[in-house]
This record gives C-alpha cells, structure tokens and sequence, in this order.
C-alpha cells in the first residue's frame, strides 16, 4: 500500500463494537476502526476473504449490506453496496464517536 491513498469518501476514525454478519453465518459484534459513507474497517470473529458478503449494524439503522474489500490479518475492509447519504454519515458518525 503506497502512503498516498486514494478514496471517495472521508474515514472518522473510530473505537466501538457494531453488529456483524457473514452471511450464512452467526452474528457477533465486532470491534469498528473507521467508518466512510462507502465503507468501514472492522475486525471479524472469524476469518474472511475478499468477496465475501457480510452485513453490519450500525445503532438505530437498518443493516448496512457489503462485500469484503480487502483482509490483512484480523482486520477487513467492507465496501457498502450503497454508500450513505452524506447527512446519514454524519449523523452514524456523532452517534459511534
């Protein structure tokens, strides 16, 4: 990874479980380090691969479906099938941070 990164939406940094869901599988929480309208960084329960389907949960939404972006170690990036609204963010955001 190159120390210039490119990405469409701005991370908050952050240090809070959220609900997580392989699909096919059970639920756990998890532990969440960042959030972007179009994705976020977690560490899963269990091993994952690029390209697997996963739910999460943020308070008071619906469940937020994406694909596995990318896996190093025992954290993953989740790319959201549909990124927020901005106003959605940034409200998620104020209520993890």
């Amino acid at each position: 990874m190159s120390s210039v990164e490119s990405r469409r939406h701005e991370r908050v940094a952050l240090d809070c479980e959220i609900g997580f869901k392989r699909h096919g599988d059970a639920r756990y929480q998890v532990g969440l380090f960042d959030l972007s309208a179009g994705g976020c960084c977690l560490s899963p329960p269990t091993r994952l691969g690029e390209g697997d389907r996963i739910s999460v949960r943020l308070p008071h939404l619906d469940a937020i479906h994406g694909d596995v972006a990318w896996v190093a170690d025992w954290k993953a990036g989740i790319r959201f099938d549909h990124p927020f609204h901005q106003a959605v963010f940034d409200v998620a955001a104020r209520r993890l941070a």
